[in-house]
């Protein structure tokens, strides 16, 4: 299963590109944050994006997390949270 979507937020002046790849079932999410990869690993899909836009700082995590498109991304990656 791979999933790629930009996520932003009315809030922030910048979107995110990220990959989102299960791997028996764990996730692994890669964010390109200033033209860089950031990873995250997680048991669940938004528990390894949040873990790789944790760069930001939770204000943005929160903010991008709350992006009404990840409910499609969730549905895409077979994810029921």
């Amino acid at each position: 299963m791979s999933v790629n979507f930009r996520i932003g937020a009315s809030q922030l002046d910048f979107y995110v590109d990220v990959r989102l790849r299960n791997f028996d079932g764990r996730w692994l999410a890669v964010a390109e944050i200033s033209g860089a990869p950031e990873m995250g690993l997680g048991r669940s899909a938004r528990e390894a994006l949040a873990a790789c836009l944790s760069p930001l700082g939770s204000d943005a995590v929160a903010a991008l997390m709350a992006d009404a498109q990840l409910v499609g991304v969730g549905l895409q990656a077979g994810e029921n949270s």
